[in-house]
């Protein structure tokens, strides 16, 4: 694992939700079990107070303290600070050159290192993060960038919208030249839908799936599925087959005929298989369970198989005088199969009629999926009716997407965004410019900090 820099309050975020990892043990193999994380402490001493830990059958009351690194314990000479001589765990995200921690009265201090028990990338961890910003997060800037002037803010955060749209474009492309050259896609046509087929299914993942879904979808050679093509069914067994989810005893016939297929069809194909387990519903709403986004994805991919989906969509785009509107129907004319408009899991009924997908989540596959991926298309083959035409409703197309990252920089920039540019400027600029301290590279913080120091003005108060 690449070592990132990473602040104490990004590494609480990730203390805080057991999600993010699991079967912790101390740095002498000891297995510890939380039970109460504690209470934030905003005054001097350790990070978390009155915290309740169980250390393999002992059960420990006291604080806890957050760092980096093994070594900050020592250099932030905690070991001669009576304060701290109550914390009952250590928790580091890294293991460096120390490997004992201990209090003023010579107590050692079980520590537990994070970075060994984590249950996804660390990547992914801080997409999740970034892009839910507790309500504590504090713009660098926040209050003083009224300094900046509103001409200024509308200029920087539409031409970092550009930024964003060119970033994902590039992403898209990159994949195309991989599908190409390493993995032999010799015709165009396929490796533009199966890109298109994995970029969808990531998003369709939301925040706590969209790993998985991309892992699946890049599983799933496309060109091997045509032949079946013909039939839902058989789509939809391969989906879950490779997805993991057809390897349990569930008593109802679309599930036993969906198992069958799969076993049949396995063989022949030789998809890499997932497993059950990988996958979260957890603290998801039943409509977001991953078993319905896998249902809509089939259908999705049989649409994109049987009908030239790609096609359509490059049609529509260059061809409809309200493109946003009509490409939102495509997506939202695609229907799953009967039983997932009442199941949310394949022993989960549902007493009412479960929409395929919902019309914001559209909204945001259009925005960063289609756009991005046409925009693309346009500059690889030199299409410049269709680059126009993207750009132009990219910067110009109203966009009322609403989410953790777009309020809180409306609100600490003082900037009400109405287009799509500018939508995905703030989130860009939340994303590669604030989190990051990178002020002096944000124009808006040029002019705010121009007059503070620049250890002062580069600070970043990440809750």
């Amino acid at each position: 694992m690449k070592k990132l820099n990473l602040n104490e309050s990004f590494i609480s975020r990730i203390w805080v939700n057991e999600e993010y990892y699991k079967g912790l043990k101390t740095t002498d193999n000891r297995h510890v079990k939380i039970i109460n994380f504690g209470i934030p402490n905003a005054d001097s001493g350790a990070d978390y107070k009155d915290a309740l830990v169980q250390i393999d059958d002992v059960l420990f009351s006291g604080d806890v303290e957050i760092h980096q690194n093994f070594s900050d314990w020592n250099s932030h000479n905690h070991k001669s600070d009576p304060r701290y001589n109550k914390v009952i765990l250590h928790v580091v995200f890294w293991s460096d050159k120390e490997s004992v921690s201990s209090s003023e009265s010579s107590r050692l201090i079980p520590t537990v290192v994070l970075s060994g028990f984590l249950t996804k990338s660390i990547h992914d961890i801080w997409k999740e993060i970034i892009n839910n910003p507790s309500p504590k997060f504090k713009l660098p800037c926040f209050g003083q960038n009224h300094v900046a002037g509103a001409e200024l803010k509308k200029v920087w955060i539409n031409d970092v919208g550009m930024l964003r749209l060119n970033y994902r474009a590039e992403r898209l492309k990159s994949r195309i030249s991989h599908l190409e050259n390493d993995l032999h896609y010799d015709s165009k046509k396929d490796a533009w839908e199966k890109v298109l087929f994995e970029f969808i299914l990531e998003a369709l993942g939301f925040s706590k799936n969209k790993s998985q879904f991309l892992t699946l979808a890049k599983s799933i050679d496309i060109r091997k599925l045509k032949k079946y093509s013909d039939v839902l069914s058989h789509v939809e067994s391969i989906l879950f087959g490779t997805a993991g989810f057809l390897s349990h005893d569930f008593d109802n016939d679309y599930y036993i005929n969906l198992s069958a297929a799969w076993k049949s069809l396995q063989p022949k194909l030789k998809f890499e298989s997932m497993h059950r387990s990988e996958w979260y519903f957890f603290r998801l709403r039943p409509l977001n369970f991953p078993t319905l986004r896998i249902a809509y994805a089939s259908a999705f991919l049989r649409e994109i198989l049987k009908e030239d989906l790609f096609k359509r969509i490059v049609f529509c785009f260059k061809n409809s005088a309200n493109a946003f509107r009509d490409l939102s129907n495509i997506f939202l004319s695609i229907e799953t199969s009967d039983f997932w408009k009442h199941n949310y899991d394949f022993n989960k009924p549902s007493k009412n009629e479960i929409p395929a997908i919902g019309k914001d989540r559209v909204n945001d596959i259009i925005i960063n999926v289609v756009i991005p991926l046409l925009y693309s298309y346009s500059k690889v083959f030199s299409d410049e009716e269709l680059f126009i035409k993207v750009k132009k409703l990219y910067k110009t197309s109203k966009d009322n997407s609403k989410n953790s990252v777009l309020k809180v920089m409306k609100s600490q920039l003082e900037y009400p965004s109405k287009t799509i540019a500018e939508s995905q400027g703030l989130i860009h600029l939340h994303n590669f410019f604030c989190v990051h301290g990178n002020c002096g590279e944000c124009k808006i913080g040029e002019k705010v900090f121009d007059k503070f120091a620049v250890s002062e003005a580069l600070r970043i108060i990440l809750y």
